[in-house]
C-alpha cells in the first residue's frame, strides 16, 4: 500500500442520440478514456464483452463493462450513465433505456463500485433518480443513497436489495 489516496471515481452523465448499442458503448468508452479513467485496451474490452454476450442485466438496463482480461486497464473507477428515453435496440426485441458504463479500479474498488450500482438497481426509486440524473453530482448522490439505504422497494428485476 503506497499511502496515496485512490483518485475520486469518474461519475458522468451522457445525453445524446445513439443509433446502436455499439454507439452507446463507444461513447461511454470515449468518456472514460477522455477522463483518464481507462486505457484504449479497456474500451476494446468493453466492445469484446458485448460481442461475447449481452450486458443487459435487467429489463431496459445494460451495464457495459470490460472483459476480465482488461481489468488492469482501469486507472480510476468510473460510472458513466447514459439515459435513453426512446431506447436503443440492444438485442432483437429488447430495448435498453439506461446504460450504465462501469469500470472498477482494483479488486476492492471493483467490488465496492459494483455493490453500489447493484443497490441502486435493486431500488426502483433510486433507479428512477439515476435515469433522470443530469451530471456527476446527481450520480454520486444516487450511489451514496444506495449505500446508505440497503433496503427499499424492489427494482425492475423483482429482487429486493
Amino acid at each position: 500500500m503506497s499511502g496515496v489516496p485512490e483518485p475520486a471515481p469518474l461519475l458522468q452523465v451522457l445525453r445524446g442520440s445513439y443509433a446502436s448499442k455499439w454507439d452507446v458503448i463507444r461513447a461511454i468508452g470515449h468518456a472514460m478514456l477522455a477522463a483518464g479513467a481507462v486505457t484504449p485496451a479497456y474500451v476494446d474490452g468493453m466492445l469484446r464483452k458485448e460481442q461475447q454476450g449481452s450486458t443487459i442485466i435487467m429489463p431496459e438496463v445494460a451495464l457495459p463493462h470490460g472483459t476480465h482480461e482488461v481489468r488492469g486497464e482501469v486507472l480510476r473507477s468510473a460510472v458513466v450513465v447514459v439515459p435513453m428515453p426512446l431506447g436503443v435496440e440492444w438485442l432483437p426485441g429488447a430495448r435498453v433505456r439506461l446504460a450504465i458504463g462501469f469500470a472498477g479500479a482494483g479488486a476492492e474498488g471493483h467490488l465496492r463500485l459494483m455493490g453500489a450500482v447493484a443497490r441502486v438497481l435493486s431500488n426502483e426509486r433510486l433507479l428512477s433518480r439515476l435515469e433522470t440524473a443530469v451530471d456527476g453530482h446527481d450520480v454520486a448522490a444516487v450511489l451514496e443513497a444506495g449505500a446508505a439505504n440497503h433496503g427499499g422497494r424492489a427494482g425492475r428485476n423483482g429482487a429486493g436489495a
